[in-house]
């Protein structure tokens, strides 16, 4: 009576005779067991879910180990393992139902000695391509730490990358997400402070920031690449300058309506699109260099005495400047407030909103990525290029001769010219994070 042990039987005879495998689970109070589950993968692993944990054994019972990471510490009353997908389904007491994607990885170590190799990449089971939520998975092992960053790229058929992550480097099994899509075009990061808004930079979302992006409603300032056409990509893992590659396979949806071609013209179209995008923000990020730069000299020389011609000269070029930024971005959107709409979108914007159109969707727009994009679509986006062509001529003349000049007006009053390489902006903390960092 009341003995809360760890007990699990096995037969091996039909019922003939039993042995207890459950002693390597720890003994407690709450260790009583409420379940037990074999994968069906992969005879010998065994799930059992106690009264505050979930263990599991890759042998037949003979050693059981803790499966508690991103598990609440409550009693888990079933577990199953999802034959198809891999993936292990556990149900607690009170505490929701979780899902543990595919354990491949644990089904093809289980009851196998330790490999030898420094890394160990294992095969993907691949995704389906739906639009919301679906991913793939990278797991790898490493025998020690990396010395260096683990790089992960996926690459296409035809030998392209189709996107960049980073991966762990700590010892011991680790995963990365990828979520089918492609790298995100280049976004806008300003530098400048809006007259409209003088103190925007002091506001908490910014602090210690030396850029911020564009803000408006219904888009989201970091900008996601188009997800992958159905096909066989390659995802390649670099520790310590070694390359290890393992096949991954995107499959269609099959409850999507889309033929193959509408959905490769989706991407194709959007891949421009966000191209367009990159080439718009690296003109609108040098000219918001050189504006910050602008500033900080129009601010020293407003301190000095006899200084008021030049003074207008860095005010003209200033003027200049902004006459080709505002082609391609509203001069309403640079105070990075969302809250209103005043003014008509410029190059940029009207470039998003497409995108979301055909694509992923964004505010209210519910998008097309299943599906090719219209003719209208495409007449859009030949009289944004149209905008575009324009806007580029005038920045290269603006590069390639106003600012030359102007640098050297600068030199000859002793002035530090304006510098045009944009520094390198930090990457998002979280792109690329693995399963356990997050």
């Amino acid at each position: 009576m009341d003995n809360r042990d760890p007990f699990i039987y096995k037969t091996s005879d039909f019922g003939g005779t039993w042995t207890q495998i459950g002693a390597g689970i720890p003994k407690g109070p709450l260790s009583y067991v409420r379940c037990v589950a074999e994968d069906p993968n992969k005879k010998g692993l065994l799930f059992a879910g106690i009264g505050n944990g979930l263990y599991t054994s890759p042998d037949d019972g003979a050693h059981w180990n803790p499966l508690q990471t991103g598990l609440p510490h409550a009693q888990t009353t079933w577990v199953v393992v999802q034959k198809q997908f891999h993936d292990l389904v556990v149900a607690t007491y009170g505490r929701g139902f979780y899902i543990l994607d595919d354990i491949a990885p644990l089904e093809q170590t289980a009851g196998q000695p330790a490999p030898d190799a420094d890394v160990q990449l294992f095969p993907s089971r691949g995704a389906y391509r739906f639009i919301h939520g679906e991913r793939a998975f990278v797991d790898y092992s490493l025998k020690a730490a990396a010395k260096g960053p683990v790089h992960i790229q996926i690459v296409d058929a035809a030998g392209n990358v189709v996107r960049d992550l980073q991966g762990s480097g700590r010892p011991g099994m680790d995963r990365v997400s990828w979520d089918l899509r492609y790298n995100g075009p280049r976004t806008i990061a300003l530098r400048t402070i809006p007259p409209e808004n003088p103190h925007i930079m002091e506001e908490p979302r910014f602090h210690g920031a030396e850029s911020r992006p564009i803000t408006h409603w219904g888009m989201s300032p970091n900008q996601t690449g188009p997800i992958v056409t159905p096909g066989k990509y390659t995802a390649k893992l670099t520790v310590d300058g070694k390359t290890y590659t393992q096949a991954l396979e995107v499959l269609k949806d099959p409850h999507q309506g889309g033929t193959d071609a509408e959905i490769e013209a989706s991407v194709k179209m959007q891949l421009h699109i966000l191209d367009d995008v990159s080439k718009t923000s690296d003109m609108v990020n040098r000219i918001e260099w050189m504006r910050k730069q602008l500033a900080d000299v129009e601010g020293m020389l407003h301190s000095q005495k006899g200084k008021d011609d030049l003074l207008k000269t860095v005010q003209a070029e200033d003027q200049k400047m902004q006459d080709v930024e505002y082609k391609l971005i509203s001069k309403a959107l640079t105070t990075s407030d969302d809250k209103y709409y005043i003014a008509t979108y410029k190059i940029y914007f009207n470039l998003l909103w497409l995108n979301g159109e055909v694509g992923p969707g964004a505010g209210d727009v519910a998008g097309g990525d299943n599906y090719g994009p219209t003719d209208t679509e495409r007449e859009i986006l030949a009289t944004i290029e149209k905008d575009l062509t324009a806007a580029t001529a005038e920045y290269h003349n603006l590069m390639e001769k106003d600012v030359p000049a102007f640098n050297r007006s600068l030199g000859e009053h002793g002035i530090t010219p304006l510098a045009s390489v944009v520094p390198a902006r930090a990457a998002d903390p979280t792109e690329g994070q693995s399963e356990l960092e997050r």
